[in-house]
C-alpha cells in the first residue's frame, strides 16, 4: 500500500513539474479576447487540463497612474470606462477563486456574455460559481480592487517588446512576447500546447497535423 501512495505521489509530481503555464493578457471588452478564450482555450482546455496551469492578466492595453497625494489609482482602459470596471470585476473575482479550474470557468461565463463588464452577467456567474458576489462588489468599488488591477497593468508592462495584440499568450511564466507562439496560439491553440508539453504525448496531440491546422483555422473565423 506504502508503496503505491509513493508512485502515485511520484505520478502527479511529474505532472505538476511538468505543467507548461500559459498566461493570458486580455481585456473584458476585447472581442478578440472573447474569441479566443471561447473558441480556443476553454474547447481545448479539456484535453490538456493536466499538462498546464492557466493565469488570466485582465488588463491589456490600458494605462495606470498612482497619485501619491492621495494614494490613489487612475485608470485609463482601452474601451472606456466600461472595461475599466469589467477588468478590475475579473481582477477581483480571479483573487477571490483558489482553484484553477474554477477561475477558467468563471472567465469564460463571463467572457460568453453580451457584455462581460456588465454587472448582471458578472452577477450571474458569480452565483453560478458560489462566489460571493457583495464582497466581489466592495472588491471592486474600492482600493483593493485599484490594487489589484494595477498589479495586473504592472504585469503587463514588463512584456518586452510592449503588448501590441489583445489578446497575448506568453508560455513559462515569460516576459518575452514570441511572435510565433503568439501566432499559432489564436488560431491553433492546441498544436502550440502540444509543442510545449514535454511529458508523453497526449493522443489528441497526434492529430495536430498540417490539415488539422488548416481546418481549425478556418473553423475559428
Amino acid at each position: 500500500m506504502n508503496s503505491l501512495i509513493v508512485c502515485l505521489i511520484s505520478v502527479i509530481s511529474i505532472y505538476v513539474v511538468n505543467a507548461v503555464p500559459v498566461t493570458i493578457y486580455y481585456e473584458a471588452l476585447c472581442s478578440d479576447s472573447v474569441h479566443f478564450i471561447t473558441r480556443q482555450l476553454y474547447p481545448n482546455y479539456q484535453y490538456f487540463k493536466d499538462y498546464v496551469t492557466i493565469d488570466f492578466i485582465p488588463y491589456g492595453k490600458s494605462l495606470h497612474f498612482y497619485n501619491a497625494t492621495n494614494g490613489k489609482y487612475s485608470f485609463i482602459c482601452h474601451h472606456g470606462k466600461e472595461e475599466c470596471k469589467g477588468n478590475k470585476f475579473h481582477a477581483c473575482a480571479l483573487a477571490q477563486i483558489d482553484n484553477k479550474d474554477t477561475q477558467l470557468e468563471f472567465i469564460v461565463c463571463i467572457m460568453s456574455t453580451k457584455n462581460p463588464a456588465n454587472i448582471y452577467y458578472i452577477e450571474r456567474c458569480s452565483q453560478k460559481y458560489n462566489l460571493d458576489f457583495k464582497k466581489l462588489t466592495t472588491c471592486m468599488v474600492s482600493s483593493e480592487g485599484d490594487k489589484l488591477l494595477a498589479s495586473h497593468g504592472d504585469k503587463t508592462w514588463k512584456l518586452e517588446p510592449n503588448i501590441y495584440f489583445v489578446p497575448t499568450v506568453v508560455f513559462n511564466n515569460s516576459v518575452m512576447i514570441d511572435a510565433n507562439d503568439q501566432n499559432k496560439s489564436m488560431v491553433d491553440f492546441k498544436d502550440i500546447v502540444c509543442k510545449k508539453i514535454s511529458v508523453h504525448k497526449l493522443k489528441i496531440c497526434e492529430h495536430s497535423g498540417f490539415f488539422d491546422r488548416i481546418k481549425n483555422y478556418f473553423s475559428s473565423r
